[in-house]
């Protein structure tokens, strides 16, 4: 079996990784611009060589406390579905996800490191992650005396979506949670 890299990252003291293919790249300092109205979910928007990105507010997403100043953390960006597809293999992206046709980044506290990973250690998710619904949940890596919980990018980019359009139907309804 092929092996995989994992991006890993924290929020708060919490460490969270995602595939490698799946990432773009990582800005610091970022500049988002807020919108008025949105779900507490949607941090806001940022100008990217021209493009927009949807900066997504991942630490609520996930209920975690986030940083003081969110505008001091960095954006982790993800290719398109588009850009996936060209180097998308069953041994080079294995249940990887889809993060969709538009660039979305998730907010996060800090970068941490890469990690070079056989599939077998990937471990189920425990059922008791507190806060955290399980689906969000790829798996478990064990590293050098800590845990990286693996997210499920598609998951936690349908729910946003989901909450988004459901805020956009009913305007005077408060959004719900994403997790």
């Amino acid at each position: 079996m092929t092996s995989r890299q994992i991006t890993t990252f924290y929020l708060g003291d919490a460490c969270f990784g995602v595939d490698i293919l799946l990432v773009k790249e990582v800005h610091r300092h970022i500049a988002v611009s807020p919108i008025p109205g949105a779900p507490p979910h949607l941090f806001g928007l940022m100008n990217l060589r021209g493009r927009v990105v949807s900066v997504v507010d991942l630490a609520y997403c996930l209920h975690r406390s986030a940083k003081q100043d969110r505008q001091e953390g960095y954006l982790l960006i993800f290719k398109t579905r588009e850009e996936i597809a060209s180097i998308r293999s069953p041994d080079l992206l294995p249940e990887s996800g889809d993060p969709g046709e538009d660039i979305v980044g998730f907010l996060i506290d800090r970068m941490d490191d890469v990690l070079t990973i056989a599939p077998h250690e990937i471990l189920p998710p425990p059922p008791n992650l507190p806060d955290i619904d399980d689906h969000l949940i790829r798996g478990v890596i064990r590293r050098e005396g800590r845990l990286v919980l693996l997210l499920n990018v598609t998951e936690i980019l349908d729910q946003v979506m989901e909450a988004a359009s459901d805020t956009d139907q009913h305007p005077n309804r408060k959004a719900g949670t994403v997790a």
